[in-house]
């Protein structure tokens, strides 16, 4: 299996998981990375010199994605949500030095931004069984802050 298989895979199995036994965090994630995902391939190029320089389309993508991982951060009630901030912020920062050192080999600025989204997609995937553990202990898992502006809090939690 190719990395490109493996990492396909490995989004369908945490979204699909995370899609059928999350909460609405936990769904909207799904959406932020399927949206995220498809901006990115939209955005890459498909030329010979690919990451040879900075991939302005990528970084305006993974900057998108970071505002959207923000607002559901900010609105729910899941701290896994503040981790994968934190990660989306590390994969933003990736492009720096490729500003700095223009010279930096095209295969290591593509890992260093290609790497966090797999930590990130563990994170829902922890998140995601974590909410079940929750719903079976206390039958009852909050996915709103009382401090979110979403319609959704003021409706029947999950």
């Amino acid at each position: 299996m190719s990395r490109i298989e493996f990492f396909f895979t490995l989004l369908a199995v945490v979204c699909i998981y995370a899609a059928i036994r999350g909460g609405q965090p936990e769904r909207r994630a799904v959406v932020i990375f399927i949206i995220g995902i498809a901006m990115t391939l939209i955005a890459a190029p498909l030329s010979a010199d690919r990451y040879a320089e900075i991939e302005f389309g990528i970084f305006a993508a993974d900057l998108l994605i970071l505002l959207a991982f923000m607002m559901l951060a900010l609105s729910a009630e899941r701290y896994w949500t503040i981790w994968i901030c934190a990660m989306q912020v590390i994969q933003v920062l990736s492009h720096i030095p490729k500003m700095i050192i223009p010279e930096l080999l095209p295969q290591a600025y593509y890992i260093v931004i290609a790497f966090w989204v797999y930590p990130m997609l563990l994170t829902l995937a922890i998140g995601t069984y974590r909410h079940q553990q929750r719903l079976r202990q206390f039958g009852v898992d909050r996915s709103w802050s009382d401090f979110s502006s979403s319609r959704e809090s003021m409706m029947h939690q999950r």
